[in-house]
């Protein structure tokens, strides 16, 4: 219920949360609870594991628009989280095609980035879906769970 996983043919990025500050009372102004975590990134021979910091809200939002484009074949879902030194997005293409592509800054004031794309269909992110939703059950929306 921690950690949601984003496959493709040449890699995956995986979100995992270590430490929910304030969770389940104190919530972020950010969205959610503030969240301190980690993101591992595989594509092709590149690999990075790094320390990431964003929110419940930004888990949410994605969910609600990744779990929209699957639904509907079409569009794009975003998790981008508030340090902007992540970000993913998954495109849907014609015919259930999916690009998964973005970058990440280990530190969002320095020029120093992964830049990843990787492709994919929408077969790969039913187990995605199934962790976010796991992930929201646990969290909450961008307002965090309902005590």
């Amino acid at each position: 219920m921690n950690v949601f996983t984003v496959k493709g043919k040449q890699g995956f990025i995986r979100i995992e949360l270590q430490n929910a500050s304030g969770f389940p009372k104190d919530t972020s102004h950010f969205g959610g609870y503030d969240a301190e975590g980690i993101v591992e990134i595989k594509s092709g021979n590149y690999y990075i594991l790094g320390e990431l910091w964003f929110t419940t809200g930004d888990v949410y939002e994605f969910y609600k628009q990744l779990d929209k484009c699957y639904r509907e074949l079409k569009g794009m879902a975003v998790f981008w989280n508030y340090e902007t030194s992540l970000k993913l997005e998954v495109v849907f293409n014609h015919l259930g095609q999916v690009v998964l592509q973005g970058y990440f800054k280990e530190k969002a004031h320095m020029d120093n980035e992964l830049q990843f794309k990787m492709e994919c269909d929408q077969s790969f992110l039913s187990s995605t879906l199934e962790d976010l939703i796991k992930f929201v059950d646990h969290y909450g929306d961008s307002k965090g769970v309902y005590i």
